[in-house]
């Protein structure tokens, strides 16, 4: 007959609390000091950890690198993709969402309505704004009788096709704001800025469209990485 064998317990293993990187650091190395110091010197990391802040806003910023990559993709997240990252919360996603939006409005002339003489003084306002994105989206820039600036707005995203972009939505922020004219442009997530026949054929047909409702169409920028490309200039569904 066999012995029954007594349970053997197992030790518990006493859990451990590691300090936040924060607490290890000489302040001379902590983000808040380097960026007081100078910004222009400091690593994204840092960067982002100082807006994020607490205790734990190295590892928080790490955690945000490591899981979008760069600090465009982090812009383009929706605040509650960027909520779900552990450590990130809803504040801290609208602080880190609106502190990347005022570093693009960094990069557009300081008047309130820029005048726009030629495809670079639209290019310069819409880089930031399209460069980077992974999808395509059209815009439509209306222009007063000074080709001042009136607004930006988005109006599709999605594969840009002649048969799925409704020309008619185009030119509704220039009826609706009395526009002299309108700049479109659209971004090519492929970073290549080179128009597409289908960029052509779109083109063609909306300003066609203009001309039909008098708003004159006065060009149409495709947006890569860190090109762009005027259809105007090239004479491309303009003729």
């Amino acid at each position: 007959m066999n012995e029954q064998q007594p349970y053997l317990l197992q030790e518990s293993t006493p859990q451990t609390y590691t300090l936040p990187r924060l607490k290890h650091l000489p302040v001379c190395e902590q983000p808040g000091y380097r960026v007081a110091k100078d910004s222009d010197a400091c690593s994204l990391a840092e960067l982002l950890a100082v807006i994020i802040g607490g205790s734990t806003q190295i590892e928080i910023a790490e955690r945000l690198l490591a899981q979008y990559g760069t600090v465009q993709k982090i812009a383009h997240a929706h605040v509650m993709e960027i909520a779900k990252v552990q450590g990130v919360g809803n504040q801290t996603a609208l602080r880190l969402k609106a502190s990347l939006a005022l570093g693009r409005k960094l990069l557009q002339p300081e008047d309130e309505r820029p005048a726009i003489h030629s495809p670079g003084d639209a290019a310069q306002i819409l880089m930031p704004m399209l460069a980077h994105r992974e999808q395509e989206y059209m815009i439509v820039m209306p222009l007063d009788t000074r080709n001042r600036m009136l607004d930006v707005v988005e109006i599709y995203h999605g594969s840009l096709n002649s048969s799925m972009v409704r020309i008619g939505e185009l030119f509704k922020p220039a009826l609706q704001r009395n526009a002299a004219g309108i700049i479109i442009a659209h971004n090519h997530p492929s970073t290549d800025p080179t128009p597409s026949p289908e960029d052509v054929s779109v083109t063609r047909a909306i300003v066609q469209a203009g001309k039909l409702l008098d708003v004159p169409v006065l060009d149409h920028l495709v947006i890569g990485l860190s090109r762009w490309v005027s259809l105007k200039e090239k004479g491309l569904g303009f003729s």
